[in-house]
């Protein structure tokens, strides 16, 4: 059974004659009247009477009608619902991030996404380092990846958006806490909580060589997972730490963060697979309103 079968019926049923049906078909009535017996054939019942001057629905035919017409509808649906997916607007895309000092971005990208896309979802996966976000990538693990950069961005399309200043995370208590600036090498002879030190951590890399450009390597005290577990640390005195200026929302208790004189920045960018196929993060890029030249060739650490 063919769809045009059934809208040849369902406009039979509704002029209730071959004539005027054959004229909205746009096709000549002899076809029409045998495609309408080979569908009688392959329902097995008759679905018209026909007399000399009137065409009426049989009680076959009067059931099948509402059936054929939802049949048509459901049809037009899954073509719409398939344009519709192609175009971006319906199915997922897969947004990885690591830290709190991308929520302000994440918030005004996810209401426009919401905005323009309102049956598209974005799913946020957090909880990584930058560089394994790059890795999820090129793995198909997410569709697109805020990241910290430097990173190897083989294969992948980075897109600087932002760049955020470090900062001197320091317990209330401490003897600096009150000055307007500092200097980082005021702290070499501080004992640090940072960022783990290792593969693909881009924050650690980052605090590492600003101190070193200060002239001192950093004495660890403690490594933490993230940065709500480093301020966490540095507000219960373990040690001081370097953070970046966006996470001043998160007002930890016990900490004060102090702005450096000569501020080291650690840009935040939006990536993607090169050659991405999913539809809907065009949306997501429509959204954070990447345009422009785009950032690649960024190196590696």
């Amino acid at each position: 059974m063919e769809l045009r079968q059934l809208e040849s019926f369902v406009v039979v049923a509704e002029e209730l004659h071959f004539g005027r049906a054959a004229a909205r078909l746009q096709v000549s009535g002899p076809p029409l009247s045998q495609q309408i017996r080979r569908l009688e054939r392959e329902v097995g019942a008759t679905l018209f009477d026909r007399h000399t001057r009137a065409v009426a629905l049989t009680p076959a035919g009067a059931a099948f009608l509402p059936r054929a017409r939802r049949a048509l509808a459901a049809a037009d649906e899954a073509v719409e619902a398939a344009r519709e997916a192609a175009a971006g607007g319906t199915g997922s895309v897969r947004l990885g991030f690591a830290g709190p000092s991308s929520n302000a971005w994440l918030y005004r990208t996810a209401r426009r996404f919401r905005a323009h896309r309102p049956q598209a979802r974005l799913v946020l996966v957090t909880g990584r380092f930058s560089g394994e976000l790059a890795e999820d990538l090129r793995t198909d693990r997410v569709d697109a990846a805020l990241i910290r950069t430097p990173v190897d961005d083989d294969g992948l399309v980075v897109h600087e958006i932002d760049r955020h200043r470090l900062v001197a995370a320091l317990p209330e208590e401490h003897p600096l806490a009150g000055r307007d600036t500092i200097d980082l090498a005021e702290l070499a002879h501080d004992p640090f909580v940072t960022y783990p030190a290792r593969r693909m951590a881009v924050m650690r890399t980052s605090v590492d060589a600003a101190c070193l450009h200060a002239g001192f390597l950093p004495r660890v005290e403690q490594e933490a997972p993230e940065t709500h577990t480093l301020l966490s640390l540095v507000g219960a005195g373990v040690g001081v730490g370097l953070a970046l200026d966006a996470t001043a929302e998160l007002r930890t208790p016990g900490v004060v963060l102090v702005p450096l004189t000569d501020p080291p920045e650690v840009p935040l960018a939006l990536a993607w697979k090169a050659g991405a196929v999913n539809p809907v993060l065009a949306g997501l890029l429509e959204a954070a309103g990447v345009g422009g030249a785009v950032v690649r060739g960024v190196g590696s650490v």
